[in-house]
């Protein structure tokens, strides 16, 4: 072989051998700053700030490169003056980046021309500042979640697979603005609403589900936190109420704090045995409020909280014998009206779901049965009325028990078959559907078990679920 054929060979091997070397990400952890709104009107905003969260959200997801998280980026921005923070130049973002550790910086606008949107990002070294690439997009506003995947794609060095549960079209436009609304206001009241407004709209939207997550578990652990403070403060005031040297009135507020702390808290059954016992000391006036008398009340609430109909009943009747003239008594006389009227329209409500869901499940078999006469598939038959058995009885909270084992039937059965989105999504709600049964028959440790194998079997699932923000915050408190 002649030098200069070999010499074109050796190229063209190392032509496919480049070719065949999959392109990797930047390094990470990437650092997304906040996209700057280039329309120059503030109402446009909620774009920029939808696109920055829903960016950050798709690189997490992807696996492909560690991302900083928002709170630790929002820190190093406040180190920053108002006017650098507004105008966010290179300079500034690389030291930013440097300050989270972050060895990409991801430096993005965003701008709006009737409905046709245009995206450009770049993505700069840390360490050197140099630009690594550029992504520039351009297309309809209805689109916008596809044109961000060109974007996250470029980044990512590899077409990105779109996330499920993000709508399209007009849909897409509106889940979008009211996410970026919420993740634009500092009030977490605001925020949390605005998040179940998007839901409301597109309810598998997982960007405002893990955003919600996100708030269960940051108050979660704030609850955490003061937990031994709180237990320190309870046993305090059960030792001032309880010592007969201390004064009456002292013994009265100290009766008092307990009461609201432990009602506060949501600890029903805490609560229940205190204030049974500040019933039984019969304490004075402080400061014109009676000890017994919301002590009283607060037991009949405690119980309606359990779900516990009976003795609230009971426990309504035993309070408006005790405080007739009451300024409570005629909420306490319109919840037991109410409650009984609830209770009985509930329990009719059951019995007619059972009913249709019956007839439902003859009119099945009728079908199942004609299909295997023509020797068709009657699987799809089978599976719609099993999941239809799980999430109408989980339909019915004080007839939570039944859902049980209907789910957990439904998701053992078809796990194993499932295929299409839907199908999948099925099996989702039947895991959240018995998790919130579970809680609600505050069944907790077993909660924790199904959860931990809705984690193994279905991770992303798991994660974005929204039962498990409910069952990871259950407190030691409300073990009782």
């Amino acid at each position: 072989m002649s030098p200069a054929r070999a010499l074109l060979l050796l190229l063209l091997c190392a032509q496919t051998t480049l070719a065949a070397t999959p392109s990797k990400p930047p390094p990470g952890p990437a650092a997304v700053m906040p996209f700057r709104n280039l329309n120059g009107d503030t109402s446009m905003d909620w774009l920029a700030r939808g696109m920055t969260e829903t960016l950050i959200s798709d690189l997490r997801a992807s696996g492909r490169v560690q991302v900083v998280e928002r709170e630790q980026l929002e820190a190093a921005l406040a180190e920053l003056n108002a006017q650098e923070r507004q105008q966010l130049t290179e300079s500034s973002a690389v030291r930013v980046g440097r300050l989270v550790g972050a060895r990409t910086l991801v430096l993005g606008s965003i701008q709006r021309a009737d409905q046709q949107v245009r995206i450009n990002a770049r993505f700069i070294d840390v360490e050197t500042g140099v630009v690594l690439d550029t992504a520039k997009v351009t297309g309809p506003l209805e689109r916008i979640f596809a044109l961000q995947d060109e974007v996250c794609g470029r980044l990512l060095r590899e077409p990105v697979k779109p996330r499920a549960g993000r709508p399209s079209g007009k849909a897409a436009v509106l889940a979008l603005e009211t996410y970026g609304r919420a993740m634009a206001t500092t009030s977490p009241d605001e925020r949390a609403w605005l998040l179940r407004a998007t839901l409301a709209g597109s309810p598998d939207f997982a960007y405002a589900q893990e955003e919600l997550s996100r708030m269960d578990q940051r108050l979660a652990e704030l609850a955490r936190k003061v937990e031994p403070e709180v237990k320190d403060e309870e046993s305090r005031l059960r030792v001032v109420l309880e010592d007969l040297k201390r004064p009456a009135d002292e013994r009265s507020a100290a009766a008092l704090q307990l009461l609201n702390l432990t009602r506060a808290r949501g600890r029903w059954r805490t609560l229940i045995r205190d204030s049974e016992r500040i019933l039984a000391l019969d304490l004075p006036e402080h400061l014109g409020r009676r000890p017994s008398e919301e002590a009283s009340l607060y037991r009949f609430q405690a119980f309606g909280y359990l779900d516990d109909w009976d003795a609230q009943r009971v426990a309504g009747e035993d309070f408006l014998r005790r405080w007739p003239l009451s300024p409570m008594a005629a909420y306490v006389d319109l919840m037991l009206r109410t409650t009984a009227s609830n209770v009985a329209a509930g329990q009719w409500a059951f019995e007619k779901m059972r009913a249709d869901l019956a007839t439902e499940e003859q009119a099945a078999a009728l079908r199942i049965t004609a299909l295997e006469k023509k020797g068709q598939p009657t699987q799809e038959e089978h599976r719609k009325i099993a999941i239809r058995r799980c999430l109408e009885h989980n339909n019915h909270p004080r007839f939570r028990v039944h859902a049980l084992a209907p789910c957990r039937t439904y998701y053992e059965t078809w796990s194993a078959s499932a295929t299409t989105p839907a199908q999948k999504n099925d099996l989702r709600y039947a895991r959240e559907a018995e998790l919130t049964s579970l809680v609600g028959l505050r069944r907790y440790a077993e909660a924790r078990e199904r959860l931990a194998a809705f984690r193994q079997e279905d991770p992303d699932g798991e994660r974005i679920s929204h039962a498990r923000a409910t069952v990871l915050n259950i407190g030691a408190h409300e073990e009782e």
